[in-house]
């Protein structure tokens, strides 16, 4: 392992624990005070300081992490964003920056997923309860496994009835013979099948299906709308007749 030279590139304590992890790669060196010497040593000439903390390289170093740190943004794995080297980074610029305020944190951790609607709310909602840089990872690694499994607009869905197992089908070649006579919706088969696939719609503008908001269904098969006809009733149920 190569001993890294300090050339204002890294934080300090990074820096350090380079040089530590070469040391113990060398069965020569091993002890404090050859660390020490070594760390003397590898320090660039034009950084002549009697602490490395103080020079203003890493004041620099440090004002450079934080513009990172606020041009960072959160790229949803849908979107070919990688979650878990995006909170690397962020950890990492916080950390280099020096920024341990939690509050400060948040801000800034908000704003890098500013532009997300979903993963924006769900922080915002729970994001006073956040103490430490630990519990806001876990957070938002919580957040993306909602998000994951999260019913959107446009999704693929299959509606099974609890009571009996059967999936809400419908079939182009089967229509009422009473009401509407439209295409019949009803309780099909215990297994799913091509006919029991809907495409969800959101009523609203929001590209999420909320449990407070409206929806529309669209029998993929036949791309028909789900309609439901409160004057007419099912011939066999005798409840309100659901037809595309």
């Amino acid at each position: 392992m190569d001993i890294p030279k300090y050339n204002g590139t890294m934080h300090p304590e990074e820096w350090i624990r380079q040089i530590k992890a070469s040391c113990y790669c060398s069965s020569n060196i091993i002890n404090d005070f050859v660390h020490a010497y070594l760390c003397k040593q590898l320090i660039h000439p034009a950084i002549k300081i009697p602490s490395i903390n103080t020079h203003v390289s890493f004041t620099i170093f440090k004002e450079s992490c934080k513009r990172k740190l606020l041009t960072l943004k959160y790229i949803p794995e849908k979107n070919g964003g990688n979650t878990a080297t995006f909170l690397a980074n962020f950890q990492s610029l916080c950390y280099n920056a020096e920024i341990n305020d939690i509050e400060e944190i948040k801000n800034i951790f908000q704003k890098s997923i500013i532009y997300d609607e979903f993963f924006n709310d769900e922080f915002l909602k729970k994001a006073k309860e956040i103490n430490s840089m630990e519990e806001l990872l876990k957070l938002f690694g919580d957040i993306t496994a909602d998000e994951a499994i999260l019913i959107k607009n446009d999704s693929c869905i299959a509606i099974k009835h609890a009571a009996t197992g059967k999936y809400l089908n419908s079939a182009s070649n089967l229509n009422y013979k009473t009401g509407t006579s439209q295409q019949a919706v009803f309780a099909g088969k215990t297994s799913l099948e091509q006919n029991a696939l809907w495409i969800v719609k959101s009523s609203n503008q929001s590209n999420f299906v909320l449990y407070d908001g409206g929806i529309y269904l669209n029998h993929k098969m036949t791309d028909k709308s789900l309609i439901c006809c409160s004057p007419y009733k099912s011939p066999l149920s005798n409840h309100t007749e659901g037809n595309l």
